[in-house]
């Protein structure tokens, strides 16, 4: 890889006022003096004098014509972002110059970066874990402040100090396993209570981050909420009013909505994935059924549910059906049209759902319906935590980390001999270890890295 100088496009693509073609690699320096010529000074780069200078000039192609007029910045390494020489041109925004100056790049012996190679170079030059490199990630695609904030504390190290704590555990536990079997005479081994101790302990910190995974969930994905009424109830007039634009079809003729319609919208500290559903209600049309299904099968998924009922209508059978689907999940219910004469009111619910009287044709009721929201998914119990696991990953290796150390715990506690709890035990450690990137195939590194864009 080192022999590799690579280049990308940093920048998303379009028109604007400056874009960023980079490059990494030992050639870096040498490509650069090949196609720039500075305006002011010397007359090539220096890669000591010019180190982490912006020099003003034009790229020329081989025919000798300006491309752009840029600004280059060039990085020795080792303290870099890959801990590479990097070298970094601002251009004009232009499709067309950034394209010119990266194919002249490719032609003068660069190669093209892979999704994600410059981060994945960063990593595999021990600048930042793996869990570092998926915080990059997640910082990119941040929809929220506070999935912003834990990319940005998970990028400085918060997950990968709370595992090394844990992994010190189990290292501690091992050792004191491997001392027993190996440099000890029969009866003599080391009190198994000790060895417990150091395993309690790993289990009580892998179990606390596996509560936050959730939180975790929540933050990073957004608040899965979906909309649930019979047709006609103003469940699309609902998305539209807090998308404030036309996303959905509003008429009056119901069965409107037959799919899914799913948008995100930013929330304060957090971020909705509110999905608009198909009317709930028996019918004969196979197209409209299959999107009744659909709604259904969300109840059980989301995080949180809206129930609209139209107050304007006698309650009926259908909406008694939505009642009871809803019954016992963090739900709201909203009595909407409140601008028509009422046929019944929140006596026909049990209580134990925030009630929330609408017009969406007024606009009326949707603060308190923001209100309440904020209120159920209270920001503060997520800002108090200082690691969160938002990433799929690292639940999963967690879990059966969690899952093998629990049975070498159940099998000391039953007086297994010691030499056999040694897999379960290593396992969960190098499970641990996946997390953060020691010892990770080529395979999981692959997985992650193709979430990236190219020129990161």
């Amino acid at each position: 890889m080192e022999e590799r100088t690579i280049a990308a496009i940093s920048t998303p693509s379009g028109t604007g006022g400056i874009s960023i073609v980079r490059m990494s690699g030992s050639r870096s320096l040498e490509i650069i003096n090949q196609i720039f010529n500075p305006l002011k000074g010397s007359p090539s780069i220096d890669k000591d004098r010019d180190n982490r200078r912006m020099r003003y000039g034009n790229i020329i192609g081989d025919d000798g014509a300006v491309i752009d007029e840029v600004m280059v910045n060039f990085m020795k390494g080792p303290y870099t972002y890959t801990r590479e020489d990097i070298c970094e041109i601002n251009c004009h925004g232009s499709f067309i110059s950034v394209k010119k100056i990266l194919n002249l790049l490719l032609d003068k012996g660069c190669d093209l970066a892979e999704r994600g190679e410059f981060t994945k170079r960063a990593f595999l030059n021990g600048r930042i874990d793996l869990s570092q490199a998926e915080a990059v990630l997640d910082i990119i695609n941040a929809s929220n402040d506070l999935s912003q904030q834990e990319g940005v504390n998970q990028l400085k190290g918060s997950l990968k100090r709370k595992i090394g704590e844990i992994r010190n555990s189990l290292l501690e536990a091992l050792s004191r396993l491997e001392y027993s079997i190996n440099f000890t005479e029969d009866g003599e081994d080391l009190s198994n209570e000790d060895i417990l101790f150091f395993m309690d302990q790993a289990k009580e910190m892998i179990d606390k981050l596996l509560t936050t995974s959730n939180k975790g969930k929540i933050l990073k994905d957004g608040i899965n909420t979906s909309i649930i009424g019979k047709p006609n109830v103003g469940k699309s007039s609902l998305l539209n009013i807090l998308l404030d634009e036309n996303r959905a079809i509003v008429t009056d003729i119901p069965g409107t909505t037959r799919d899914l319609i799913t948008e995100y919208i930013s929330f304060g500290d957090f971020t909705l994935k509110i999905n608009d559903t198909a009317g709930i209600r028996d019918t004969d049309d196979l197209v409209e059924k299959i999107g009744v299904d659909k709604s259904i099968s969300l109840i059980d998924q989301s995080d949180l549910i809206i129930g609209i009922f139209d107050q304007s209508r006698d309650f009926s059978d259908e909406d008694r059906k939505i009642l009871d689907l809803i019954r016992g999940k963090n739900a709201i219910i909203i009595l909407n049209k409140t601008d028509l004469d009422p046929k019944f009111d929140e006596s026909f619910f049990d209580g134990n759902f925030p009630i929330i009287k609408t017009s969406m044709v007024k606009e009326e009721g949707i603060d308190e319906l923001e209100r309440i929201i904020t209120h159920m998914f209270n920001t503060k119990d997520l800002k108090r935590e200082s690691v969160l696991i938002t990433n799929t990953r690292h639940e999963r290796l967690l879990s059966t980390a969690k899952a093998k150390l629990a049975s070498a715990i159940k099998d000391i506690k039953r007086g297994i001999p010691i030499d056999a709890l040694e897999v379960d035990l290593r396992g969960a450690y190098e499970d641990l270890g996946l997390i953060i990137g020691q010892a990770v195939s080529d395979e999981i590194m692959d997985k992650v890295f193709k979430e990236f864009c190219v020129g990161k």
